[in-house]
């Protein structure tokens, strides 16, 4: 999830360059991908503009009492409209606030955001997030590269079909604490190396990114950090006829009120639709299912996976199917 902070500056085109009114207060908004904030804001149309100056805290308050923030940064040319604070501290809550400033040296604040980082305490400067895995793009900008990835497990090991239990091969799902788009990510490995990850679980992964058939995927080297007992993001509720694009790759998401519009076929896989259109679901979760055509459904929550050219929603088990 992505920090944004929306500033609207004051316009004192009216007063002398040196005097006149404070700015106007600014406007402030904010949320977070793992441990990095990624701040923008609208540009102050004040002729006699001088700066924006950031501020974090660990406390609320900064307006009332500024010395006991951080200058995270001051910017003095008026069309730089973002900035990116990286390297925060895990689990942890931090505020923002932002002061304009003019060249009288008259100043206005914005209202106070605050976003709290991912909560991994082991997983230090260089984790990555899932969002950021994924690239916001249909290839990884991390493909072939070794990374190290945080996030909460959606789905546990052995809760979908890998291959033979003679290959020892496994599939996870991690996502990241929000959720929504871009925020999942397939994990696979052997047996050794997923160190039978639960939902749930906050963990830190080591691995190699690979584009798999145009699947997005950690194999994973090694767990680094795992805490049990999180809570599991959301599934984000999104329309059968949405289904098929890339920023739901791996995402934990629900369809509601679907059809059954065709019979599973030979390898179970068969088509739902809410009124917006068909998507494909699968029983790539390790449970025995059945339908068929004209069966409802209330809600159906799962993973979606990308094969055979085909995007596609794969339920955990039978408690992510709601009659």
């Amino acid at each position: 999830m992505a920090i944004l902070l929306i500033l609207a500056c004051g316009d004192d085109e009216n007063n002398p360059q040196g005097g006149g009114t404070n700015p106007s207060a600014s406007v402030l908004t904010a949320s977070v991908t793992g441990n990095t904030a990624s701040l923008i804001w609208t540009q102050c149309p004040d002729d006699d503009f001088a700066s924006y100056v950031l501020y974090r805290s660990l406390s609320s308050g900064i307006a009332a009492n500024p010395s006991t923030a951080t200058i995270v940064a001051t910017i003095t040319t008026q069309g730089t409209l973002t900035h990116t604070d990286s390297g925060l501290s895990w689990n942890t809550p931090y505020y923002y606030a932002v002061q304009t400033v003019d060249s009288s040296q008259l100043t206005a604040w914005s209202n106070e955001a605050t976003i709290t980082t991912a909560d991994s305490s082991g997983g230090g400067g260089s984790a990555l997030s899932c969002y950021e895995i994924q690239g916001q793009a249909d290839e990884s900008p991390y493909n072939n590269d070794e990374v190290t990835v945080t996030g909460i497990v959606t789905a546990a090991v052995d809760e979908f079909y890998a291959g033979p239990d003679s290959l020892e091969r496994h599939f996870a799902v991690l996502g990241d604490p929000a959720g929504g788009e871009w925020s999942g990510l397939i994990l696979f490995g052997y047996e050794d190396d997923l160190d039978n990850l639960d939902r749930g679980d906050s963990v830190v992964v080591s691995g190699k990114v690979s584009e798999y058939y145009g699947l997005t995927e950690l194999v994973v080297s090694a767990v680094d950090f795992e805490e049990a007992g999180h809570t599991i993001p959301a599934a984000t509720s999104v329309p059968t006829g949405e289904m098929s694009q890339e920023k739901w790759e791996g995402v934990f998401i629900s369809f509601q009120n679907i059809t059954v519009t065709s019979d599973p076929n030979q390898y179970g896989e068969f088509y739902v639709d809410d009124g917006s259109g068909d998507a494909m679901a699968d029983d790539k979760g390790m449970y025995g299912f059945s339908t068929s055509e004209g069966t409802t459904y209330s809600e159906m929550k799962g993973i979606v996976f990308y094969e055979y050219n085909e995007f596609r929603i794969d339920p955990r088990d039978e408690n992510d199917i709601t009659q």
